[in-house]
């Protein structure tokens, strides 16, 4: 398939074209949890336990309402959709699950897998961001092409990405919530490893806000843009003039330099050094 026609098929494409129209038809069987693979396409890598256990309980007394879906693979089946009420069922102590087969082709399942489950609104900003990265990477799309299809702006998802940037230990805190999605972009625009942690340990203990982080983050900028700022042309001539009214005035002829954006006077003595001296407080004076 084409670069250019792949982008155009959003979401709602992929699921029309693969649609069930009678799922009455459809055969729901019972499968071994042990035989089901979880899929390497879904990003949610954290399931909050307290709603995981309600559902647990749920399917204790009610059984699994709704079948989850798998694909057929070589030594067993490949979940597509359903995670959550699999792991319920194992807490619930199920060692089956009511499924629906389906014949998918991997192209599908993985462009599926990756564009649905982005849009999930359960996801940890980090899991979203990982599921970015691993759409980009396997469907080969860039941030504008990614964008496009799940209906973010270009700059959300650039900014989201730069979340993986942080060091672990800051991932982690933000997977345990204690440095929520706007900390966290707002830290990923600063470079210094150690200045990163340094702020986001002042997060954690201080509980700053995002605009107080923001701040932080536009002086940090500010001041490592001031540092790199090079001299500009008016300096560096400022500096010759300067050289060049010394050597005249005073006489200094090629003791004068200008190095490292400084003006050095070379003395061959003490006494060259008292002459320059007094020549210079009557130079004042006038």
């Amino acid at each position: 398939m084409a670069k250019n026609q792949f982008v155009k098929r959003g979401l709602s494409d992929l699921l029309s074209e693969n649609e069930i129209l009678d799922l009455e038809k459809e055969e729901v069987i019972e499968i071994e949890l042990d035989k089901i693979e979880p899929n390497p396409f879904q990003p949610r890598k954290h399931f909050d336990e307290n709603s995981l256990n309600e559902l647990a309980e749920s399917i204790r007394i009610n059984g699994v309402l709704q079948p989850v879906i798998v694909k057929k693979i070589a030594d067993g089946y490949m979940l597509v959709t359903g995670e959550r009420r699999c792991k319920a069922s194992q807490l619930a102590g199920f060692r089956t699950v009511p499924a629906i087969v389906r014949d998918y082709n991997n192209q599908y399942l993985a462009e599926l897998a990756l564009l649905e489950n982005i849009q999930r609104e359960d996801l940890t900003i980090v899991e979203e961001a990982q599921a970015y990265q691993n759409a980009i990477d396997s469907l080969h799309l860039t941030h504008l092409e990614l964008s496009q299809k799940i209906g973010k702006s270009r700059s959300y998802v650039s900014n989201t990405l730069g979340i993986l940037s942080l060091p672990e230990a800051i991932i982690d805190e933000i997977n345990q919530g204690n440095i929520s999605m706007g900390h966290a972009r707002a830290l990923s625009k600063l470079k210094d490893v150690n200045r990163i942690k340094a702020i986001a340990q002042m997060i954690i203990e201080h509980r700053l806000t995002v605009r107080d982080i923001e701040s932080l983050v536009r002086k940090e900028k500010k001041k490592n843009e001031i540092k790199r700022k090079p001299i500009g042309e008016d300096f560096t001539a400022g500096l010759q003039m300067t050289r060049n009214q010394l050597r005249d005035t005073f006489d200094l002829k090629e003791k004068v330099k200008v190095s490292s954006n400084r003006i050095v006077i070379a003395f061959d003595s003490l006494d060259d050094v008292d002459e320059f001296r007094k020549k210079l407080t009557e130079k004042l004076k006038k």
